[in-house]
Order: C-alpha cells, then structure tokens, then sequence
C-alpha cells in the first residue's frame, strides 16, 4: 500500500466518496479503525497512483546523497521547523512539509491508514496539488491550540491544533477538526522524525460526513 497523502484534509477529501462506509468509520486513531474503510480508501488512493509515475532509480539515488549530506537536526530545529509548518504553511490543509526534518523511511498515520515513506508523500501530493488549490477555500485556518512541545525523554514533539475552512464543492461543506499529532525523531537518523501519528477528538465518520453538510456561502 502506498498511499498519497499525510495530511488530514487529503484523508478527508479522498474519503468524500465513501459515504456509506460511515458506520465502520467509528474510530478516532488508525489502530481501532475496522479494515473495511482503511482497504476502500486505501483503493482510491492507489488508484490516484496510477496517474502519478514513479521515480526513477537515477533521481531516487541523487535524491539519497542530497539527503545523506544534509546536516543533523536538533530537537529544538525540528521543533521550530514543525511550528512553521503549522502556523506558516498551513500543512494540514496544504501538506506542505518542512521534508529536511522527515527520515526518507518515516512511517505515517492517521486514523484511517498508515504507510512508508517520505517520497511517496511528497510524489503523490504533487500529483494532487492542483485539485487542492481548487477545492480549498481561502478562509482556511490552522491553530496551535497547545505546543509543539519538545519532549526530550520520549525523543518526540507534539502538538494540538484545529482546522477551520470551507471547501469548495457545490453545497458549501466546512471542514471543523480538532486533532493532535505526534512526531517521533530518532537522534541515530540525524534527529529527523521517524514517526508520524495523528490523532482526531472526532471519529473518522464524523469528519467525513462533513463533506456531505451544507454549508455557509463561499464569498
């Protein structure tokens, strides 16, 4: 499985196509989530996929040297690098990543999947670039409601936050999601983050049911 996204907004519009798969989407983290809903949208992303080509092994292995002589991240730069990524780029929404933080093998999750692999990441959202830049409306918002906050002992960073904005689809839905999200780094990987876990106080059958909401008037 190698899906296209990271981010919570691309979770959501990739599953607006599954409305009655609500009642199997009960959970608010993957590990609860029933395989029905993960194996469907896992399918749809996939076949997003075949309209992405692959790398090929030439650029994969320049695309490793840069990586590998990139200098090692400190705890306290990671955890400024994440801040801009929330409050300045908006990531939730955009999937806009500071990647220079991320190991190439990070693992990411969300409640309805999990896959590997910071180049199928950022590979796939290219692809889906365009049709984000449409469906997102401008008054889109991501608060910190707490951190990031460094944890030394644990070798993470976490933080809460809320994503607020419209999407544009003919009935006007909003998209209203409290979560909260792990990072992992590992200092034996140059302090970059291993893992990616997001969590939603919402279950993954709420969030999607946004989408089918009639919603305020898009200016």
């Amino acid at each position: 499985m190698r899906p296209m996204r990271g981010s919570a907004i691309l979770t959501i519009l990739c599953g607006a196509a599954l409305p009655y798969l609500s009642a199997g989407l009960s959970s608010k983290s993957f590990g609860d989530t029933s395989w029905g809903p993960k194996s469907i949208v896992s399918g749809l992303t996939a076949f997003v996929k075949v309209f992405t080509p692959a790398a090929d092994a030439e650029r994969l292995e320049a695309r490793r040297l840069e990586r590998e002589a990139l200098p090692a991240v400190t705890p306290r730069q990671l955890t400024a690098k994440l801040r801009e990524d929330f409050s300045e780029r908006g990531y939730l929404f955009t999937g806009e990543i500071s990647s220079e933080i991320y190991d190439d093998d990070c693992v990411f999750t969300d409640p309805t999947l999990s896959f590997v692999g910071l180049e199928t990441f950022e590979r796939n959202l290219a692809a889906l670039q365009p049709i984000l830049n449409v469906l997102l409306g401008d008054d889109r918002r991501v608060i910190l409601r707490k951190g990031p906050e460094l944890n030394r002992r644990d070798q993470s960073v976490e933080a809460q936050w809320r994503m607020s904005g419209a999407i544009r689809l003919p009935w006007k839905p909003r998209i209203e999601l409290n979560g909260a999200t792990k990072f992992s780094y590992d200092p034996s990987r140059k302090g970059r983050i291993v893992r990616y876990d997001e969590t939603w106080e919402i279950s993954a059958a709420d969030a999607l049911l946004q989408l089918f909401k009639r919603g305020e008037k898009l200016d």
